[in-house]
């Protein structure tokens, strides 16, 4: 079973219907569970403000729960649960679960359209399963207007060129984390959600 967090971030539903067109069975889950169960996979979606992510977390219950999720555990953070996963970012002054040693700091106004919207390519630097049977290109819906900054570079799996080079994937122990929507892109969200979902416990 995978628990897909609904603390009030985003269209969850989205995330759950794009797991059903793959044949995971999936629960939207308002608080998380009372204990760690062995084997429980976690989506972490959301749109919207920093702080307000973490308030929701916060009040929910998942916030505390997630922090402490051992590094075995198989966490995958979407679009602002990406960015929830660092430690902070330059749109909010709160701290962020800290699962991944990264912060995250607003795309420079260089000539950018911000936020950056739309289908752009992404290209892993490393090997991980998330990405596995790659194609020649990999193409992804992003939405956002910051950009993760990782202190350590081997947190990086993939990267992203718009105006700059930036991370758009990276991961610490079975944590993930990815900028795009994988559940508006298509057959390629298909991929990457279906390897997440097979991954080895």
């Amino acid at each position: 079973m995978i628990l897909i967090v609904d603390a009030g971030l985003g269209n969850v539903m989205a995330v759950r219907n794009m797991l059903g067109r793959i044949g995971c069975a999936s629960a939207l889950a308002k608080h998380p569970p009372e204990e760690f169960e062995a084997g429980i996979r976690i989506i972490l979606p959301g749109v919207g403000s920093y702080d307000e992510g973490v308030r929701r977390l916060t009040q929910t219950g998942w916030f505390s729960y997630l922090k402490a999720l051992p590094a075995s555990a198989h966490l995958l953070g979407i679009c602002l649960g990406m960015q929830l996963l660092g430690n902070s970012s330059t749109e909010g002054k709160s701290s962020g679960l800290g699962r991944v040693d990264a912060h995250f700091e607003r795309f420079s106004s260089i000539g950018l359209r911000v936020p950056h919207i739309g289908w752009n390519r992404v290209v892993p630097v490393v090997e991980d399963p998330l990405f596995g049977n790659v194609e020649t290109e990999l193409r992804y819906y992003f939405t956002h207007s910051y950009r993760a900054v990782c202190h350590d570079q081997e947190s990086e799996i993939a990267r992203t060129e718009y105006g700059i080079d930036f991370t758009s994937a990276f991961r610490s122990g079975n944590t993930r984390g990815v900028q795009f929507h994988p559940e508006k892109s298509h057959r390629f969200g298909i991929s990457l959600l279906k390897n997440w979902a097979t991954l080895p416990c």
